[in-house]
């Protein structure tokens, strides 16, 4: 009888014990699922420039709208392009003067509102300090026989996380998007405006 006293009491201390190592022990952190960075203090960013070019709407969608045609986009060497405007369907790569490549995703062609949308396919943070970085470049007709162009992008910080490390917050990709817009509607301007003055 003291026996089976001792054993039970035996067993109802291994219990306790191996609940109370249990409760101290941690429990492994979650798997991240797609964009669950997101919920974890990342949040997203856009950036609108706007430019003005003397000539008619027309001869700027063209140039706009020729998704393989951005070999005057700034540090472009050529492009290699694929598809027929479909969206989806059609990517380019910018090869870069550098050598670097970039790749990317026609989502949007728009004649009627002369609207094109694409996003990159890898993310570049030692090139860009940006992810998931998508922009829509907007044709619209100005004054006196002018255009204007809007450049508008949506992005996230090059790194997703809470406390990220200088280079990687919002304000250095809110500033690396809107210096790239500034300079790709300054290269579009002086493209069409040179042809435009030599005709």
């Amino acid at each position: 009888m003291v026996n089976l006293i001792r054993r039970a009491a035996f067993l109802l201390f291994m219990t306790i014990a191996g609940t109370a190592q249990a409760a101290e022990t941690p429990a492994p952190p979650p798997t991240p699922g797609p964009n669950s960075w997101a919920a974890h203090g990342a949040a997203p960013l856009k950036s609108i420039e706007t430019i003005e070019i003397t000539a008619a709407p027309e001869h700027v969608w063209a140039v706009v709208s020729d998704f393989g045609g951005y070999s005057w986009l700034p540090g472009v060497a050529r492009v290699e392009a694929s598809g027929d405007h479909t969206p989806e369907q059609t990517r380019r790569r910018l090869i870069m003067t550098d050598s670097g490549v970039i790749d990317e995703t026609l989502i949007r062609w728009d004649a009627e509102k002369k609207t094109v949308a694409f996003h990159r396919d890898r993310d570049d943070v030692k090139r860009l300090p940006a992810i998931n970085y998508m922009t829509h470049v907007t044709v619209k007709p100005g004054a006196d026989g002018r255009t204007l162009v809007e450049w508008k992008g949506r992005f996230y910080r090059g790194h997703p996380f809470n406390d990220p490390p200088p280079g990687l917050d919002d304000d250095a990709a809110q500033a690396a998007i809107t210096a790239l817009h500034r300079a790709s509607l300054a290269a579009l301007k002086q493209k069409i405006e040179s042809e435009t003055s030599s005709r």
